[in-house]
């Protein structure tokens, strides 16, 4: 009966290496994504134009937003987890991307 109860676990080892590569993979992700936004040609000037002031206070009102409706007292706390576990798992694919662009065209 206690054999039924056994699940399959990673040794020590791996379980660093796997986190190791996921924080490193989500770092990626994050300064990718903000050297896109913030690039001289980057999301900013293609939605805004060059009108910086704009750009930096809409972001910050709709980024305002979205902690006031985090913080709102109705949310569950297991769909936060579930909102956190997408935004890292989205930042660490979005390393992964990056990474690939990053391999296919060169480090230049």
């Amino acid at each position: 009966m206690e054999h039924a109860k056994h699940k399959l676990e990673l040794p020590i080892f791996a379980q660093v290496v796997a986190g190791f590569a996921i924080s490193a993979l989500v770092l990626v992700g994050i300064s990718g994504s903000i050297y896109r936004l913030i690039a001289p040609q980057g999301w900013f000037v293609q939605a805004f134009g060059h009108s910086f002031g704009l750009g930096a206070s809409l972001s910050a009102a709709i980024l305002g937003a979205a902690a006031l409706v985090w913080a709102l007292p109705g949310w569950i706390p297991i769909q936060r987890t579930r909102i956190a576990d997408a935004v890292v798992y989205g930042f660490a694919a979005a390393g992964v991307i990056y990474l690939g662009q990053m391999l296919a065209q060169g480090v230049s």
